[in-house]
């Protein structure tokens, strides 16, 4: 007979980011959530993640999302990149091996979900000098 399936407690981490911060908690076969905050005007990095498919809700604020296919990095004129703006309660879901960077607008609270959380971000550009590093 199986073990009985369980719930469990745990506790979330803090960390600080150049562009704002983000609130990370794990969960079970490597998925993650976070609480991310954007400063306004400030930026994520542009990057790509090799595995990682990543889903964020936008609870406040305005972001300025700036994404392309798996492609786009090969032939951006076949491949272009698109801007949307999204506001509270839209979505925006990215798979992986898709460039993206967010940009706050306004200063905004979002939600993200991943799975594959030990998949290191691939930099291409970044504002805060961390291109080699392992923050995203």
């Amino acid at each position: 007979m199986p073990a009985p399936k369980h719930a469990w407690t745990a506790k979330s981490k803090r960390e600080d980011k150049p562009w704002g911060s983000a609130v990370i908690w794990y969960s079970t076969g490597g998925f993650h959530g976070k609480v991310i905050t954007i400063h306004e005007g400030q930026r994520t990095s542009l990057k790509y993640h090799r595995m990682k498919d990543e889903f964020f809700y936008v609870l406040s604020g305005k972001v300025l999302v700036t994404f392309g296919l798996s492609k786009t990095l090969e032939n951006s004129e076949k491949y272009p990149w698109s801007e949307r703006v999204l506001s509270a309660g839209d979505v925006f879901n990215v798979q992986s091996e898709c460039p993206y960077r967010l940009q706050a607008l306004e200063e905004s609270i979002m939600i993200e979900v991943g799975d594959r959380c030990d998949d290191v971000p691939v930099r291409l550009e970044d504002d805060y000098g961390r291109a080699d590093a392992r923050q995203s």
